[in-house]
């Protein structure tokens, strides 16, 4: 198959992660003040090879995170599973963003509030101000005229929009596990208002919290195997967990600990799972993958393939991982996504 096509590459699983050559790196933390919104501080997070500078570096890559945890999933101190690692090896700088609300990034005074006093917070359109921050930074930073984009789950809603409106500041933009415009079955009744299916539901407060268990549960409940240590490995979930859970300053407030994560993803899901995307995918003109795991139930292959279809871009690429969940970059094919999406990028 050419280097670059216009097809499906439907890829089989390895059962063991191996790691890419290993490259010590500096990492920083950047707040930088959003200049759209008062009061908003965003997160990047930076890496690069400690041998070099953000400037040496071949291109720089942005990780965007999903609707639930944030960027530290990126930087997982797990060897074999650490993504940004994986790209500082290759060359790269690597950088990751927290939306407002999430990881290391302002929360506002709602989220310390009862949930159901305020309305869902941080949409979409706020998640492309904060991505447009880290962009501006990293161009700068880096000295890039383009930076590449990753993003997983509702990353690749946030990453879609602001290409959509600013091709000519992104190099490349992988969606990993994608959700565009699909009437999901469970997702959208799930959000809907219980007297008026067609509506959202207007008890949504401002933030939801999630358990280790119900997290866990989610997770495991994608994995086909009865034997879980055969897709992910024994330790990893709670590794995940325990650097998700570090981010969060209430967190261990109560027992057992739990993560605030911003409702405004629900008002955007509601839309997309119910067939009306909230960005125009046909607006993207840049080299684009979708990769998603074939055992995904959020990230579906119906609407991959209408995502796929509906793209402008000229040069773009659908890779399945098979033995993989929503969380393929945490399990035993990570290292096989990790080199997909490398070889994209770098071609």
């Amino acid at each position: 198959m050419n280097a670059i096509c216009r097809g499906i590459v439907a890829v089989a699983a390895m059962l063991a992660p191996a790691a890419a050559g290993a490259v010590e790196t500096v990492r920083n933390d950047h707040y930088l003040p959003s200049p759209t919104d008062e009061g908003v501080v965003v997160h990047v997070a930076e890496k690069y090879a400690v041998t070099g500078s953000p400037e040496t570096a071949r291109k720089a890559v942005l990780f965007v995170h999903g609707a639930t945890y944030p960027g530290t999933s990126f930087d997982l101190p797990v060897p074999g599973y650490n993504w940004m690692d994986y790209v500082v090896a290759h060359g790269w700088s690597a950088y990751y963003v927290d939306i407002r609300g999430y990881g290391g990034s302002s929360r506002p005074a709602a989220l310390d509030e009862p949930a159901s006093a305020n309305p869902p917070y941080a949409r979409a359109t706020d998640a492309v101000r904060d991505i447009a921050v880290a962009v501006d930074f990293i161009r700068k930073r880096a000295k890039v005229s383009k930076v590449s984009l990753i993003g997983w789950s509702w990353g690749t809603v946030t990453t879609g929009m602001f290409t959509a409106s600013n091709n000519a500041l992104v190099d490349k933009l992988v969606l990993y596990a994608p959700v565009y415009s699909y009437e999901h079955p469970v997702l959208g009744p799930r959000l809907a208002d219980p007297d008026n299916p067609a509506q959202i539901n207007p008890a949504l407060g401002a933030y939801r919290t999630v358990t280790p268990d119900s997290a866990r549960q989610r997770w495991e409940e994608q994995i086909v195997p009865e034997n879980k240590d055969l897709w992910r490995e024994p330790g990893i979930f709670e590794t995940w967990y325990d650097e998700i859970l570090a981010t969060d300053p209430k967190a261990y407030e109560t027992d057992p600990p739990q993560l605030r994560a911003p409702n405004g993803v629900l008002v955007d899901a509601f839309s997309i799972f119910s067939g009306k995307p909230v960005y125009d995918a046909s607006q993207i003109g840049v080299p684009t993958m979708i990769i998603r795991g074939a055992s995904d139930p959020t990230a579906t292959d119906a609407d991959a393939q209408g995502l796929f279809a509906r793209l402008g871009s000229d040069t773009k690429r659908y890779v399945m991982i098979a033995n993989g969940t929503h969380f393929i970059s945490l399990e035993k094919v990570a290292p096989q996504m990790f080199r997909e999406v490398q070889t994209f990028l770098d071609e």
